[in-house]
């Protein structure tokens, strides 16, 4: 079975989406399966493709992507992927790894210790600040590069946890998928010690990786 599906929705009259992989805050559907994929972006290519044609204006609909058979918010037995968003994320440089290029991204992907808490950005946005940030990592090599991360919409998991206090604490359980940019490439992995693996001469494919975030808030407060 796919892993991911473009499910098509009823349009919600007056609705103005910011983006063409938006989601309205209520859904009316699905009214009809348009295809599947076991590739996140293509299934988002084919719903943007779908969002900008004549038959969704004119029949009022609007596609989606969802996990089927993965409980979501709104719907029992699909979880909501898009709308993407996207953060810069932290990892580590491989041992013997050299990049052509500022967007170049390593098949070997390992985060660092750090929690990813940038805020969410746009595409543009988020290759062009790590487009700055590894050109600084060119300039003056060290342990850490940067890559852009595709965040699902609604999480895998939640949990919720509520203490003596009154506070809560809300761990997310969410899906992220590295990027790699047109104008990058994998980068040079002849010095690697490993460079004599298949890795080093395949294609990147993005292989989906979880990351817990928690927050923190008192009832009847803002999230901290």
């Amino acid at each position: 079975m796919p892993k991911y599906q473009v499910s098509i929705i009823q349009r919600p009259e007056k609705w103005e989406p910011e983006c063409f992989d938006d989601v309205p805050l209520k859904l009316k559907g699905p009214v009809e399966m348009l295809t599947e994929s076991d590739d996140l972006f293509a299934a988002v290519e084919r719903v943007i493709e779908f969002n900008q044609s004549g038959r969704a204006q004119q029949q009022g609909r609007w596609a989606v992507v969802v996990e089927p058979g993965s409980a979501g918010r709104h719907w029992p037995a699909a979880r909501l992927c898009t709308p993407l968003s996207y953060k810069v994320w932290p990892i580590w440089w491989p041992d013997g790894w050299e990049p052509n290029s500022p967007l170049d991204v390593p098949n070997c992907i390992r985060r660092t210790g750090e929690q990813p808490k940038a805020q969410v950005l746009g595409y543009p946005q988020a290759e062009a600040t790590v487009l700055a940030l590894n050109r600084q990592c060119m300039d003056h090599p060290g342990t850490t590069w940067h890559v852009v991360a595709a965040v699902e919409n609604e999480p895998l998991s939640q949990t919720i946890v509520r203490d003596a206090s009154g506070a809560e604490t809300i761990s997310e359980v969410r899906c992220i998928h590295v990027l790699r940019p047109s104008e990058g490439g994998r980068g040079d992995c002849s010095r690697c010690p490993a460079g004599l693996f298949p890795c080093a001469e395949a294609d990147c494919e993005s292989q989906p990786q979880t990351v817990t975030t928690r927050r923190v808030r008192q009832l009847g407060a803002a999230a901290i």
